[in-house]
């Protein structure tokens, strides 16, 4: 509303196209995204399966050729521990030396290793003898499955810091079926690198592969080959579970890993691609939303001001028209031409209002300002003649008791009566006070109390206010006329065995006086129809029906109360069928100095 029409158009709809824009942004980059993810896991699903073929197929040879040799006779006796010869011991490390030589040439070291914790290992001019127990092979206990020990580096003379992997395959006797030892085979990375090699990942992606304790198997990076994940820069990774795809940031850029396991070794192949090689096509759509906004953007801020001014100028025409009027100028018109614009059905509807405006402003205004004086005098006559109304009703019942006493008693109490109505008498009298304090009416209810009590002398009444609310406002002669009228039907039937209690308490902003007393109550249908009495009190605004009903006190006070403070406020009465009446009493917290 601070900006001129024209502004706040080009905003909304620079607004509009914006949030348009972002939505429809937000809403490919998450489908492009996840069209990339489900591309990139395509893509490694087929390489890695093609990995995982080669990588079992290339372990499983391994593994199976060294039963050719292992399973003859010498082979055999010497896992027995049969003695033998050292032209024996020769032919057993000349045969495993020819087996690597025209198999496998990647093969650093081939050993034999007994139950008993023999050793004898393959001729090499890498070394003439080796110290076993170095080797981390030598620990392993005996598996009946084989066993991959992951990349480490061998402690061979002359060659030490080459990165092997260690296979461990059972032997078995051939005659018992027994186990006899294992043969140990230590192979470098050539060929498990070319295998690698012909998986290419996009330009810079790779694969890697990482045993089940987390340790590098391969990586291009040859210095990480044999270290844990954790002591190298790829502990910033977040490793996903096995079969899934995650997008997180790394070496400043965002990548793309998937994880499959190697079937037979329980190993992980891990792929890695940049993000932006996956994504050529998301970028694509990328720009082309970035480059649709600043078109529709350019369109928006040349073109919305032109239109804006068919919109802007018939309102500021009638604007100009609008303010003649306010400065008191009934005779100006707007411009009008018939037709289905609704500009000028506005016009038309503006001059209509200003012609019935100037015939009835002023006796409107006269009307309203008699209407509501005469509100006020009606209502503060109405509350002046509710308030007279309980004079004579109480003065006509104390005489009546002053007489009977008078008459029976003819002894002291007479001036004790008489006082107490004097005082009694002398409050209610003084109509000025509209509004007097809860002390005050809590005194002169002491005063028709003990009138009551001389009345009856085995009545009985408590009054049990906080002296708090003391100092609360309320009107003349709330309280009496209840206490009357529970006297009336609840202390007078019973012959004066009877008790009334009046506390209060506060409820948020408002004061509740609660007037308690133990009579034989009354009908829930008598106590409906004197609820839906006080309802219609004020709504009807009829003041015969209840001055002659036996309900005169409450229905009294009730009008009063509504009246002075408005609905919400005033009495309500909980009648118990033989055991006795609650009238509660709602006012608003107020002081003199609130006042």
């Amino acid at each position: 509303m601070r900006f001129s029409i024209k502004v706040s158009m080009v905003a909304l709809f620079m607004a509009i196209c914006l949030v348009s824009v972002i939505l429809m942004g937000i809403f490919s980059h998450y489908n492009y995204s996840n069209a990339v993810r489900q591309d990139f896991h395509t893509v490694t699903e087929e390489a890695t399966e093609r990995l995982n073929h080669h990588m079992e197929f290339y372990l499983d040879q391994l593994s199976k050729s060294t039963k050719t040799f292992t399973n003859t006779q010498l082979f055999q006796r010497w896992y027995e521990g049969e003695p033998l010869s050292s032209f024996e011991i020769d032919e057993i490390q000349s045969q495993l030396s020819r087996y690597v030589a025209l198999n496998y040439s990647e093969i650093q070291g081939m050993f034999m290793k007994s139950l008993d914790g023999r050793v004898l290992a393959m001729r090499s001019s890498y070394f003439s003898s080796i110290d076993a127990r170095k080797e981390p092979w030598y620990e392993v206990p005996f598996a009946e499955e084989r066993v991959l020990i992951p990349t480490h580096d061998i402690t061979y003379p002359q060659i030490l810091g080459m990165s092997v992997i260690t296979i461990i395959n059972p032997v078995y006797s051939t005659g018992t079926l027994k186990p006899l030892g294992s043969i140990v085979i230590d192979f470098n990375l050539t060929e498990i690198e070319a295998i690698f090699e012909r998986s290419k990942l996009g330009q810079t992606g790779h694969f890697m592969m990482v045993s089940e304790d987390d340790t590098i198997v391969y990586h291009p990076e040859k210095e990480w080959r044999g270290r844990k994940l954790a002591d190298t820069p790829l502990r910033a990774l977040r490793m996903p579970a096995v079969g899934g795809v995650s997008q997180q940031p790394y070496n400043g850029t965002d990548v793309l890993m998937s994880v499959s396991s190697l079937k037979l070794s329980g190993w992980k192949i891990v792929a890695i691609v940049p993000f932006d090689e996956m994504a050529s096509g998301f970028y694509a759509a990328r720009n082309a939303t970035i480059l649709s906004f600043l078109l529709i953007a350019a369109m928006v801020i040349f073109l919305v001001p032109l239109t804006s001014s068919l919109f802007t100028r018939p309102v500021l025409h009638l604007k100009r028209k609008m303010d003649l009027v306010f400065q008191g100028n009934y005779q100006t018109r707007a411009e009008y031409h018939p037709g289905r614009n609704e500009f000028m059905k506005l016009n038309y509807s503006f001059n209509k209002m200003v012609e019935q405006l100037d015939e009835q402003i002023n006796t409107i205004a006269n009307l309203k300002l008699e209407e509501l004086q005469g509100r006020l005098r009606q209502r503060e006559a109405y509350i002046q003649a509710l308030q007279n109304q309980i004079n004579p009703h109480l003065l006509y019942n104390t005489l009546d008791v002053i007489k009977s006493i008078a008459l029976i008693n003819n002894d002291e109490l007479v001036v004790s009566m008489a006082a107490n109505l004097a005082d009694v008498y002398r409050y209610t009298a003084k109509i000025s006070d509209k509004e007097v304090t809860l002390k005050e009416e809590l005194a002169v209810l002491e005063k028709y109390l003990e009138i009551t009590h001389i009345r009856f002398p085995k009545f009985q009444s408590r009054i049990a206010v906080d002296p708090k609310f003391h100092r609360c406002l309320l009107i003349k002669l709330t309280l009496q006329p209840i206490v009357e009228n529970a006297v009336k039907y609840a202390v007078e039937p019973s012959g004066g065995q009877a008790a009334i209690i009046v506390s209060a308490f506060d409820d948020g902003s408002d004061l509740v006086i609660e007037i308690v007393d133990n009579g034989d109550g009354m009908a829930e249908a008598k106590q409906s129809e004197i609820f839906a009495r006080l309802e219609r009190i004020v709504a009807d605004g009829n003041l015969h029906e209840y001055v002659q009903s036996d309900s005169l006190g409450i229905a009294n006070v009730h009008a009063r109360l509504l009246l002075k403070y408005g609905e919400g406020y005033g009495v309500r009465i909980s009648s118990f069928h033989d055991r006795g009446t609650i009238v509660s009493i709602r006012i608003p917290i107020r002081t003199h100095e609130e006042s």
